[in-house]
C-alpha cells in the first residue's frame, strides 16, 4: 500500500482500540445461494468454467472463501409452470413429481455439482431451503399460490407428508456424503406470492408453526443432525413485535404482503417463534430473515441503525442467547435496477453488512443469488450466458470482493469484539468492526471507508486473550482498482500492540494478524 501523506506527516485521523475483553456474537458463517442460476451453469458449462465459478465463491486462496452454501430444493415448476414462470432460470425441478412416484436423484444435477464443489472446497455449512412444497402437495397444483387457495397453498393435512418428503431428501444427501446442516422449510411466508414469477408460498403463523413442529418431530425421531432454520422472513419489520414495530414506525402494525388478504396473521415472528418455548426449541433459538429494504437511513426512517437496534432488543427481550441470521440480501428498491460491477454498489453492500453485524448482532450473513444474468444488482458474479451455445463468460463484481473482505477472513467460530474510537466517523464515511478467533489465534478488523479521502488511523490491541502478541498485520484492499488485493505487511510500533494503518478512500480494507 502506498504511503499516505497524512501518515508520513504524523497526522492521525483516528485512534481506534480493539478491546478483546468486550465480546459479542459468535460468527457462524458467510454464504450465498444457488438459486437458480447454478442449475444451467452446472448442467451445461464445461468443467473448467464451472471450476472457476466454484473457486471464486468457495476457495480461500482463489476467491472469497464462503463458509455457507444454500441449496434450493425445487418444487417442480420446471415441469408444470412454464407458462406461469416464463424464465427457465427461475424455475426448478423436483426430486419427485407425484405422490405415488419414485424419487429421481438425477434432478437438479447442475445445483448438485456446485453443492459438491462447495463441500470439496471446504465450505463448512450446507443449508437446504424450500420456496414451495412440491407441486403435487399444493392446492392448485402449481409452485405458487393464487387468491383462491386461502392462507397457504400447502394442502390441508399435508404437513406430515411435506416433512417426510424433506426428510427423504435430507437422508439421501447425507447418504452420498453431502449432509445438510440446516433445512429451511419456509421462505418469506409473509408475501402472498400470488402467481409470482418464481416458486413461492405463503403461510400464516398458524400454518408456519404446524409445518415447523412436524418437521422438528420427524427430525427428532431420525438419525439426522440437521437443524431447522426459520422463518426466512422477507424483511426486518415483519419480524418485530407490534410494540417494537410502533417504536420504529410510530403507529400501526406491519401490514404488507399477505396481511392484507384477511387469511390470518403474517407478522410478529420473534414473538410467535422465540417467545413460544416449543417453537424456540424447534428452531434452535434462532431467527433467520432477509434484510431487504433495510439498507438506508432517512429522517424518520432509520433502517440502518434504529431498526436493527430494535430487532436486537426485541430478540433479547425473550432470550439473551437468541441468535439472528441474515439469510438473504441483495440491493433492491430504487438502487436495484442496473448491473454495476463497480465500487459504489459494493460500498453500499459493505456498509449494510457492517450494520447487520454490529447493530443487529447477526451471527451469519448470506447473499441472495451467487450468479446473475440480469441487469440488476442481485449477483456476486455475472454472466451474459442464456442458453447452450452462448459464451460461458463470468464477470466478477466488486460486491463479490467486499463480501470477501469479511467471508475469507472472519471464519466460523470467530467472535465479534469491541472496536471503539471511530465515533462520528460512522456518519462521515468510516466504519469498522473487529473479530477474534481463539482457535485460529487471529484478530481481524474490517474497515469501510465510504468517503473520498484516505484515513490514517492508529489501531491499538487490548487484552485480546490470545496466546501471544500480534506483531504484524496483513492488509487486503478492495477498491475501484483492487480486488481483495494483498498489500504490504504492517508492523507493530516498537514495544507496543499498536499499528498505524491507512484506509484508502472509497475502499474496504481487512487487516488480519495471528500469533
Amino acid at each position: 500500500m502506498e504511503s499516505n501523506t497524512r501518515e508520513t506527516q504524523g497526522v492521525l485521523d483516528k485512534r481506534v482500540t480493539i478491546d478483546g475483553r468486550i465480546r459479542y456474537q459468535r460468527i457462524d458463517n458467510f454464504g450465498a445461494s444457488d438459486a437458480w442460476s447454478m442449475e444451467p451453469l452446472g448442467k451445461y458449462w464445461n468443467e473448467e468454467n464451472k471450476a472457476r465459478v466454484a473457486d471464486l465463491l468457495f476457495s480461500r486462496e482463489k476467491g472469497i472463501g464462503l463458509s455457507a452454501w444454500r441449496f434450493n430444493i425445487g418444487a417442480g415448476s420446471a415441469e408444470t409452470d412454464q407458462a406461469r414462470i416464463p424464465d427457465p432460470w427461475r424455475r426448478a425441478e423436483a426430486f419427485k413429481m407425484s405422490e405415488e412416484g419414485e424419487y429421481d436423484w438425477s434432478k437438479q444435477s447442475g445445483q448438485q455439482w456446485f453443492l459438491k464443489a462447495a463441500y470439496d472446497r471446504g465450505v463448512e455449512t450446507l443449508i437446504a431451503f424450500v420456496n414451495s412444497p412440491p407441486v403435487w402437495m399444493t392446492k392448485n397444483g402449481h409452485a405458487q399460490p393464487d387468491l383462491e387457495v386461502g392462507s397457504t397453498n400447502l394442502r390441508a393435512g399435508y404437513e406430515g407428508k411435506f416433512a417426510a418428503y424433506l426428510m427423504d431428501v435430507l437422508a439421501h444427501f447425507k447418504q452420498i456424503g453431502l449432509a445438510f446442516d440446516y433445512i429451511s422449510p419456509i421462505n418469506e411466508p409473509t408475501w402472498d406470492w400470488n402467481q409470482a414469477w418464481q416458486e413461492g408460498n405463503r403461510y400464516n403463523n398458524d400454518d408456519l408453526k404446524q409445518v415447523i413442529l412436524e418437521l422438528y418431530r420427524q427430525l427428532q425421531q431420525s438419525e439426522l443432525h440437521t437443524q431447522i432454520s426459520a422463518p426466512d422472513g422477507v424483511e426486518l419489520t415483519s419480524l418485530l413485535d407490534d410494540e417494537y414495530y410502533r417504536q420504529f414506525a410510530g403507529s400501526g402494525t406491519y401490514s404488507s404482503g399477505a396481511n392484507q388478504l384477511g387469511t390470518g396473521k403474517y407478522r410478529e415472528y420473534i414473538k410467535d417463534l422465540i417467545g413460544d418455548p416449543q417453537m424456540k426449541e424447534a428452531i434452535g433459538n434462532k431467527i433467520a430473515s432477509h434484510s431487504y429494504w433495510s439498507d438506508y437511513s432517512n429522517p424518520g426512517d432509520d433502517r440502518l441503525v434504529k431498526l436493527r437496534q430494535l430487532l436486537h432488543n426485541n430478540l433479547i427481550h425473550y432470550d439473551q442467547d437468541s441468535k439472528y441470521w441474515v439469510t438473504e440480501y441483495c440491493i433492491l428498491g430504487d438502487y436495484g435496477p442496473g448491473r454495476d460491477l463497480g465500487i459504489e454498489p459494493a460500498l453500499h453492500v459493505a456498509r449494510t453488512i457492517h450494520f447487520d453485524l454490529v447493530e443487529a448482532h447477526a451471527a451469519a450473513w448470506q447473499w441472495w443469488t451467487a450468479v446473475s444474468k440480469v441487469d440488476y444488482k442481485d449477483g456476486l458474479l455475472y454472466t451474459d450466458y442464456e442458453e447452450a451455445g452462448d459464451e460461458q463468460n463470468i464477470l466478477t463484481s466488486k460486491m463479490l470482493w467486499v463480501l470477501g473482505n469479511y467471508s475469507r477472513f472472519i471464519r466460523p467460530g470467530a467472535k465479534r469484539v469491541e472496536l471503539n474510537g471511530l465515533g462520528e466517523e460512522a456518519d462521515s464515511g468510516l466504519l469498522g468492526s473487529a473479530y477474534i478467533h481463539e482457535e485460529e489465534q487471529t484478530v481481524t478488523a474490517v474497515f469501510v471507508n465510504h468517503g473520498e479521502h484516505d484515513k490514517c488511523i492508529q489501531v491499538n490491541l487490548r487484552e485480546l486473550g490470545l496466546k501471544g502478541p500480534i506483531t504484524t498485520m496483513e492488509s487486503y484492499v478492495t477498491s475501484a482498482e483492487l480486488d481483495l488485493a494483498s498489500q504490504e505487511t504492517v508492523t507493530a510500533e516498537t514495544g507496543e500492540q499498536s499499528f498505524v494503518l491507512t484506509i484508502p478512500g472509497k475502499s474496504v480494507v481487512t487487516f488480519t494478524g495471528s500469533v
